[in-house]
């Protein structure tokens, strides 16, 4: 078993274009932990990984994940050690389990945690900008949707910054125009998040029939093409959808409900 600072590998979980995850254990405390270690030992890929960890260091919220320690390893790479999120994608949750699309009652749970740690990154000037269904991890007892991988994330992006890059299916119209991400475009990206887990189809697809049409005129306000039309705050989202829940569901939703194998 390799270690990698105080931390045993136990297996890969993922790979990207840039990095490659781990989940592990620390060696003295027993807990798990997710590796994030960058492909290629190269000035830019290290300089990606020192951003992200930089981006995550003093962020702390129960729908995202924090950063524990960043090790520089002798080969030349860069290992980010940050807090291991049990749970399932909501990409496999709905192409394994739910392919015509979740419950309505159960999206609006999953949309309230994930506007709640959007309002939490934009306080602190942090746009994710990559907000999509492989990038949610779903945690139905603990009640929770957590928003990972921020290696396209900016910090106070300013008029000139260029878009760090994007998913086409889930990105907002400004960013396939090369403009620089704002806060309404992670709302442009939830929505369509959104819309996929309560469909299995891509947003501009019909909305299945038994998506109430307030919810429906809930996540098209999310994905208006002009940025200046859709809402400008999550935080201005979490009461209204707090209420919407209450007037078509009538109650709180039941977590364990949602069947995740």
């Amino acid at each position: 078993m390799a270690l990698i600072g105080n931390y045993k590998v136990i297996r890969q979980i993922g790979e990207g274009g840039f990095a490659r995850t781990y989940l592990a254990e620390h060696a003295v405390l027993g807990e798990k932990a997710c590796l994030k270690q960058n492909l290629v030992i190269s000035p830019e890929d290290e300089k990606m990984l020192l951003r992200e960890a930089k981006l995550l260091w003093r962020v702390h919220h129960h729908s995202l994940p924090t950063v524990r320690d960043f090790i520089h390893l002798e080969d030349g790479s860069y290992v980010m050690a940050m807090t291991f999120i049990e749970g399932k994608e909501l990409a496999k949750i709905v192409e394994q389990d739910y392919p015509a699309g979740i419950d309505p009652e159960h999206v609006c749970w999953m949309a309230q945690r994930l506007l709640n740690a959007l309002q939490y990154l934009h306080y602190f000037g942090i746009i994710h900008g990559d907000v999509k269904p492989q990038n949610i991890i779903v945690q139905p007892r603990e009640h929770n949707a957590v928003l990972v991988d921020y290696g396209l994330a900016t910090f106070r992006p300013k008029a000139a910054s260029a878009t760090s890059g994007y998913t086409p299916a889930f990105a907002a119209p400004e960013q396939l125009d090369g403009k620089p991400p704002i806060p309404e475009t992670d709302l442009y990206c939830l929505g369509a998040t959104l819309f996929f887990a309560l469909s299995g189809k891509l947003a501009g697809a019909p909305y299945p029939e038994r998506v109430p049409a307030k919810l429906r005129d809930f996540i098209n306000r999310l994905i208006v093409r002009d940025p200046l039309r859709r809402p400008h705050a999550a935080g201005d989202l979490v009461k209204p959808l707090s209420e919407l829940r209450q007037e078509l569901f009538g109650r709180p939703s039941t977590p364990e409900d949602l069947a995740v194998t």
